[in-house]
């Protein structure tokens, strides 16, 4: 029975550790399409691209410490403890996936 309770923990902190690397690296995505602007010439839409990616960065961060700061102040009391950072893996993606598609409205106007 110590088994499973010592189990449950350990799954939750690899989704913790998941949770971290998921949200340097879509931080780390949205930085790299930030360095597309320098192809623009005047064509892009640069008040989006730069609101869109502070959003993100912003959205990234606050999820993040969130969502793992909940399940590490919860781990020990509830079972189901390991879906919060499954969730902030989650919002992170879909976060990342409307910001990429934002982006790419914004970078190729004209």
């Amino acid at each position: 029975m110590n088994d499973q309770r010592s189990a449950q923990p350990q799954i939750g902190d690899n989704l913790a550790w998941g949770s971290l690397f998921v949200a340097v690296v879509s931080a780390l995505v949205v930085l790299a399409r930030t360095l597309e602007i320098a192809g623009c010439s005047g064509h892009c839409d640069y008040p989006t691209l730069e609101t869109v990616a502070r959003g993100f960065w912003m959205t990234d961060l606050i999820v993040f410490i969130v969502t793992t700061g909940v399940y590490f102040f919860t781990r020990s009391r509830l079972r189901l403890a390991w879906l919060l950072p499954a969730a902030g893996i989650t919002i992170t993606l879909i976060a990342l996936l409307i910001t990429n598609l934002v982006m790419n409205g914004a970078l190729n106007l004209g």
